[in-house]
């Protein structure tokens, strides 16, 4: 576990030691609250939170706002699809799932409003993370420029290993080159470096963008990686929440 501490916002990270199976958190019984369950116990006691809400993850652009806590009582976890989440509400936790994707948790310190966006390769070259700040912006009057961004653990070019398939996801991006790399017949693919320059380029500051807890899954045991441990791979749970 990684937890960075703000007085005014919370992130945690998990990592291999509290991880959850698909088949735990996709098949919670509808009458039963998230912090009955094990895994999710620890959540409310190190976060502090009233309420904690995930989505059904699908490597798309949709996502949900929370607006009150009744809303986020209203909703139940792992069913709606959507791949962020947005709110203004404190103690509400907002979390994704992840075993290689790459988790970023978005705050707005001028309008007290955080996010978290699951980016794997297939969101991210659909520039899921730019929706996100999209939807703070017309929800709340969010600016790129006021915010500080968090990338958690994810696949990094170290490791990620690609086929010249994926990359054609990202072929109508012009800075492609500079977060690939060709070693031998093997091309291996930068999912942080290409989220950080899509936000550069809608006027996030670079030093606003927070590497601190973008640990390798593939490479790094102390997380779970689908690539690494296939279908065996659990998925550390992120979660950001307003204090």
């Amino acid at each position: 576990m990684l937890l960075h501490n703000n007085p005014l916002f919370r992130i945690y990270f998990g990592d291999a030691k509290d991880v959850v199976s698909p088949d735990q958190y996709l098949n919670i019984p509808p009458d039963k609250n998230l912090f009955s369950i094990s895994s999710f116990v620890k959540l409310k006691e190190v976060m502090k939170l009233d309420r904690l809400v995930f989505l059904k993850q699908v490597h798309g652009l949709d996502g949900t706002v929370i607006r009150s806590k009744r809303h986020a009582k209203g909703i139940r976890s792992f069913t709606i699809e959507g791949d962020y989440l947005i709110t203004n509400v404190p103690f509400i936790g907002l979390g994704v799932v992840t075993a290689d994707c790459l988790p970023i948790v978005l705050y707005d310190s001028f309008n007290q409003v955080v996010a978290i966006v699951h980016a794997g390769w297939r969101g991210s070259s659909k520039n899921v993370v730019l929706r996100a700040i999209d939807r703070m912006s017309k929800e709340f009057g969010t600016k790129p420029d006021q915010l500080k961004i968090f990338f958690g653990p994810s696949a990094k070019v170290c490791c990620y290993n690609v086929g010249q398939d994926m990359l054609e996801s990202f072929e109508d991006f012009e800075f492609i080159d500079r977060v690939v790399q060709r070693r031998s017949d093997q091309v291996f693919f930068d999912l942080p470096g290409f989220n950080k320059l899509l936000l550069e380029g809608v006027g996030v500051k670079p030093e606003s963008i927070k590497l601190d807890y973008n640990m390798c899954t593939i490479c790094d045991h102390s997380f779970s990686s689908l690539r690494r441990e296939g279908d065996k791979a659990g998925r550390q749970i992120t979660v950001v929440s307003l204090q």
